[in-house]
């Protein structure tokens, strides 16, 4: 009987799980650890992988028997290497739209409450303390604001259907789509030097590579408009917090609402608890509906997989079909 290992998850109750594999006549085991000591002896005669933190790294990986495919819980693979599964012919898979509204309007909703600067009178309020509108000063209308977005994939765009309503102008950054997707999403597509500089807020949509790890730095924090509004619920290694710090005590970031964190899930204590940020633990992606289509679609991609189809999302398929 085929065996799928679960290495970790955001849900402990594997019930529905189970029962679904079991039809399909495949063994579940569930060890609940992110750890990779702690399951890595489960992984040796898996046939198939099912990782939400656990890291799946190349020592990991080489030392895999009968691995056929690994499957992430979620959109982003950076905690997966790619390279060296593929090498070892194995598929891997993740859900790329099974959040896309829930992030997204997540982000937006950080974003308002940045510009509006809800914290403060929230904060306030909490300490018995009633202050006036000036205290927050100055807030601007959103009509004719200019919101630049950094990745502009399914999340990016949802973002900007969403944030249109609300009078903003909304600009973007990603060197992988050409100009005409994203004009049909009502966005201008401009280059990281202008979206930095342009920008009123900037909202981050981007996956974490080698090539966006960090790059929103000093540097980058130095070239935008004072009191700009940042939003990150995408990857927090796409920021280098020390730098977010600097600006917000500078005053060029005048508030961040952030999801995510460079370390989770242990963020850095002094930018959750700056005033000037508004904190979630990395649930931007959560609803009732998004869970459930999460479960069941890498469920599915497990079996898919195993009975030697191509899985719905299988992101290295073309280069294990050349070998």
């Amino acid at each position: 009987m085929p065996k799928v290992v679960i290495t970790d998850a955001e849900f402990s109750d594997i019930s529905w799980e189970r029962e679904f594999f079991a039809q399909h006549g495949v063994e579940l085991s569930f060890p609940n650890s992110f750890v990779v000591e702690d399951v890595l002896p489960h992984l040796i005669d898996a046939d198939a992988i099912v990782t939400n933190r656990c890291p799946m790294t190349r020592q990991v990986i080489e030392q895999l028997q009968r691995c056929r495919v690994i499957v992430r819980y979620g959109v982003g693979i950076d905690n997966v290497d790619v390279e060296a599964a593929t090498k070892k012919g194995i598929i891997v898979c993740n859900v790329p739209d099974y959040c896309t509204d829930d992030v997204a309007t997540h982000a937006v909703a950080l974003l308002l409450c940045c510009w509006r600067k809800i914290h403060f009178g929230d904060a306030a309020l909490k300490r018995g303390e009633w202050q006036r509108y000036t205290s927050i000063a100055p807030v601007s209308r959103t009509i004719r604001k200019t919101v630049g977005l950094f990745g502009f994939g399914r999340i990016g765009k949802r973002v900007a259907e969403l944030l249109y309503p609300f009078g903003f102008k909304i600009i973007a950054h990603d060197p992988y789509l050409t100009e005409e997707e994203f004009l049909l999403h009502g966005a201008e597509q401009v280059s990281f030097e202008d979206l930095l500089s342009r920008s009123d807020a900037i909202s981050l949509h981007a996956p974490l590579t080698d090539e966006t790890r960090g790059v929103f730095n000093r540097e980058a924090f130095a070239r935008m408009k004072r009191g700009v509004v940042f939003v990150n619920t995408a990857r927090g290694g796409l920021v280098d917090e020390e730098a977010l710090l600097w600006a917000l005590d500078e005053g060029i970031v005048a508030a961040a609402g952030l999801d995510v964190f460079v370390n989770e899930p242990n963020p850095n204590l002094r930018l959750v608890q700056h005033p000037k940020v508004i904190a979630t633990p990395h649930w931007a992606w959560y609803s009732e509906e998004a869970m459930w289509d999460l479960r069941r679609k890498v469920a599915e991609q497990v079996v898919q997989a195993l009975h030697g189809e191509r899985p719905t999302y299988a992101i290295n398929w073309e280069n294990l079909v050349c070998r």
